[in-house]
């Protein structure tokens, strides 16, 4: 799954990090060194993004847009207005004004601060801001950080970032790739508890692209108004259990339910 590849949350001072258990709070202040001499900075609706040359800010800006709004049709959250002002993007020209500015490892291609997101020119873009964006419009709409809702905080980013370059009115993410040989699922408790440590690895780590899958079975098979009423719920403190029975009547009863419907699609 070539899209997995892509993105990297990593630990930063302030960061939606790879722990993801700082809730998320406005930051304005440059956290990392400014663009170059050249820059432009281009407003929409929902984004202020700094880039190299007014053109780029412009479709940098556009792209945002779209995978914004791809974010909220399948999530049911249209309604929903952030609350911290627009959101920041900063593209830098290349890696190694990425790597030098904000000091990422080699793997990293983009990192969410607080309101902002700091990614660098390339076709790996609009990937990387799907992904991102979807954590920091996850973290804004439930108010708090809870450690057991992070494969769906996880899964959803897969899940968006799969899908950039689509419409942005929905629709079923591109199929996806086989399981690797000799796959077996992670128990559900598994995925709430032995959560990876990094994203480093994501492209080949069994628990992101199940995380992914189980998501994308929530929106697809269960509807994006009922996975909305799911992340509701689960935002007003219910069970996993009783978030599922809430959001998806007469479809899964609970999460082993879920679980297990899940898990029969997979053969």
């Amino acid at each position: 799954m070539t899209a997995l590849a892509l993105s990297g949350c990593v630990s930063v001072p302030g960061a939606v990090d790879e722990d993801h258990l700082a809730s998320r709070s406005a930051i304005t202040a440059e956290v990392f060194p400014a663009l170059d001499a050249g820059a432009s900075e281009q407003q929409s609706l929902h984004f202020l993004v700094r880039a190299y040359g007014s053109g780029k800010a412009a479709q940098i800006a556009d792209l945002a847009e779209a995978a914004y709004q791809r974010i909220m049709v399948d999530t049911g959250l249209s309604s929903f207005k952030p609350l911290g002002g627009l959101y920041k993007i900063v593209v830098y020209g290349n890696a190694d004004e990425y790597r030098k500015k904000t000091s990422q490892p080699s793997w990293s291609s983009g990192v969410s601060v607080g309101n902002a997101i700091y990614s660098y020119e390339g076709g790996h873009l609009e990937m990387v801001l799907s992904h991102e964006m979807t954590h920091l419009i996850f973290y804004e709409y439930m108010g708090r950080a809870n450690p057991d809702h992070r494969w769906v905080n996880e899964g959803l980013a897969v899940y968006e970032e799969s899908k950039a370059g689509q419409p942005s009115s929905g629709g079923a993410a591109p199929p996806m790739p086989p399981w690797p040989q000799g796959w077996q699922p992670l128990a559900m408790d598994a995925m709430i508890h032995m959560v990876p440590a990094s994203e480093r690895e994501r492209t080949v780590n069994a628990w992101y692209l199940q995380a992914g899958s189980m998501v994308r079975c929530m929106i697809e098979r269960g509807g994006r108004i009922g996975f909305g009423q799911f992340l509701a719920a689960l935002r007003q403190d219910a069970s996993c259990d009783k978030a599922v029975a809430d959001a998806f009547p007469g479809i899964w009863r609970d999460l082993a339910d879920f679980e297990q419907s899940w898990r029969k699609a997979q053969l």
